[in-house]
């Protein structure tokens, strides 16, 4: 499967491995996770109404010193996979020209309005969460959209844009934003 990176979560951390005795553990054994999570004060807090996470080894050209570059970049990926009741995607390595068959994207309570995960409706049958931390009326939550998958908030329903590189609000059919 081939996804395009439209935007991560706030949660970041690294896993090494476990011979500390080997100088590259650190940095070419390593590899770099990604979930959705909530600011509280200082911290980011993690809670998961839906847990998952997304994972970058070295091999698939992810840079953890500078992340924004992998936004709008296109990976093969594995999954999403289910492993201990939790999503894993995993992004194997970067592509250079493919057309992506999802977008990983994430959305915010302050950006964009309040969603009810409770209600049916909320999102299109092809949209596949891969990360929700959700407290209260606050929520963070990385989805997998198809191209034309949509999700419904209180400002509207979001979409992929025309450019593939971002989500946007649909256009009403009344002319307006719906």
């Amino acid at each position: 499967m081939h996804v395009r990176v439209v935007s991560f979560g706030s949660n970041w951390w690294e896993m090494h491995s476990r011979a500390l005795n080997d100088p590259l553990c650190f940095r070419q054994k390593a590899a770099w996770f990604n979930s959705a999570a909530l600011r509280c004060g200082r911290r980011i807090r993690y809670f998961a109404a839906y847990p998952g996470q997304i994972r970058f080894n070295l091999t698939s050209g992810f840079n953890p010193e500078f992340p924004t570059r992998a936004l709008g970049r296109t990976f093969l990926c594995s999954g999403p996979n289910q492993y201990g009741g939790k999503a894993h995607l995993l992004f194997v390595r970067l592509v250079a020209e493919a057309a992506p068959d999802a977008w990983l994207v994430t959305l915010s309570s302050d950006v964009h309005g309040a969603i009810e995960f409770t209600k049916p409706g909320w999102r299109s049958a092809g949209v596949q969460p891969v990360s929700i931390s959700l407290r209260g009326a606050r929520y963070e939550a990385m989805l997998l959209f198809g191209s034309a998958d949509w999700v419904q908030s209180g400002l509207g329903r979001w979409i992929i844009g025309g450019d593939g590189r971002r989500l946007v609000l649909a256009e009403g059919a009344n002319g307006g934003w719906q």
